[in-house]
């Protein structure tokens, strides 16, 4: 069964069949979004069938993905990721019902990977050959990963400051990488649109209408797990903000369903030296205008001086949920990444940032004691191994590797 129906645009509302690979919407260039017939499903059927099938990871939610009928899914190990309780971050920061959705855990290394999955099989069972997308990293990573899966030949725009390990993590499944100079977020968003109004199939989140649908099974996983029941506060770091918009997508069809009865709190968070969509958000607004240096921050992955248009749907989100979008500083993300460090738990600056966002959370008083919480970690350290040792604490020193003197050392408690 799958209950996928048709494309709608956010701005005119104009239709379209699911049997073509769409962007922008025909009539109006808006966004288009992926509508199903929630209404002739029976919710225990979807609950139980996907319980029966872990083997498929997030593709077990088939149901509730746009995979047309028929067709393989596009599976490389992705989804169904721990959630898994703290031992000393939640006592840290005030939250004894904190929760790491560690998605550090995915085949490429990001929660990228739900999106890619999903977006990519759909694009795969509709004959699409050639494809491309844009990526400070971690995108193009996992696009690259899934096209060269999917037999589509890939290119991919990354950021000029992009890191030499992401580069090479992309280049390694055989895409094409082309590095961007530019002098505002704008310019790549503008870029990104005129190729895909040209019709060169893109893979950017929100101008691509199916990537987002894949970040709902982090709604699924986290409500499944907590035996149908949402969590009060959830909390995602922002860059173009696919990941959060998807989730609370997902959230919102679990209770049409019926499977849950209330939802959460959406909290985005974004680096302090380029958070457009905090400033907004202060601001009362809905959409976002430029603001910051994407370059002032160690959080390489999701700064940006400007969101898509306009970062619309996040904002929606956002306020619709009774959410926020705040800020965090870098030493914040380092202090963060030691914590999650000390969870277990790999982190590169930008996937702690919604760890960081917690450590004045209660005294900003947007969560409270009380509240079940849920911080996504959203990509490993070695993402960026350079920041990886900036945060990391220095070794305890040198010794011979002499019996007598490892015995004196760890006797006398020096290390």
């Amino acid at each position: 069964m799958n209950l996928a129906t048709h494309y709608t645009c956010d701005d005119c509302h104009a239709t379209f069949s699911l049997d073509k690979p769409a962007l922008l919407c025909e009539a109006c260039g808006g966004l288009l979004e992926i509508g199903y017939d929630l209404g002739s499903a029976d919710p225990r059927r979807i609950a139980d069938r996907a319980a029966a099938r872990r083997d498929l990871g997030l593709w077990r939610w088939s149901d509730l993905l746009p995979l047309p009928r028929g067709a393989e899914p596009l599976h490389l190990g992705e989804g169904d990721t721990p959630l898994m309780p703290t031992r000393r971050l939640g006592r840290h920061v005030g939250l004894p019902h904190l929760l790491i959705k560690n998605d550090t855990l995915m085949p490429t290394g990001s929660f990228k990977d739900r999106g890619f999955s999903v977006a990519v099989g759909f694009a795969r069972a509709l004959d699409v050959k050639q494809a491309f997308t844009y990526s400070s990293g971690n995108a193009g990573a996992s696009f690259a990963a899934y096209a060269a899966r999917a037999g589509i030949e890939a290119t991919v725009l990354v950021e000029d400051v992009a890191n030499e390990s992401k580069i090479a993590a992309i280049s390694l499944t055989g895409a094409r990488v082309l590095r961007l100079r530019y002098r505002s977020s704008l310019e790549i968003f503008a870029g990104v649109s005129a190729l895909s109004e040209a019709g060169f199939y893109c893979f950017v989140n929100f101008i691509n209408p199916v990537r987002h649908e894949g970040m709902k099974t982090y709604a699924y996983e986290i409500c499944e797990a907590l035996g149908w029941r949402a969590p009060d506060v959830m909390v995602h770091p922002v860059g173009t903000g696919g990941g959060l918009y998807g989730a609370w997508k997902g959230f919102r069809e679990l209770r049409a369903l019926g499977l849950i009865d209330r939802l959460p709190k959406m909290v985005g968070v974004q680096p302090a030296a380029s958070a457009p969509l905090v400033r907004a958000f202060a601001e009362g607004k809905t959409v976002a205008g430029r603001h910051g240096d994407a370059n002032k921050t160690v959080a390489q992955s999701i700064a940006g001086d400007a969101p898509i248009q306009g970062g619309s749907r996040v904002l929606r989100a956002v306020y619709e949920s009774g959410g926020r979008v705040v800020a965090v500083d870098d030493n914040d993300l380092f202090e963060a990444m030691r914590l999650l460090g000390e969870e277990g738990v790999s982190a590169e600056p930008s996937a702690a940032a919604s760890t960081a966002a917690l450590l004045r959370a209660r005294a900003q008083g947007w969560v409270s004691e009380s509240d079940t919480v849920v911080s996504v970690v959203t990509g490993g350290a070695l993402k960026q191994p350079s920041a990886l040792a900036q945060a990391a604490r220095p070794p305890a020193g040198t010794v011979q590797a002499d019996p007598a003197e490892l015995l004196r050392i760890f006797r006398e408690g020096l290390v």
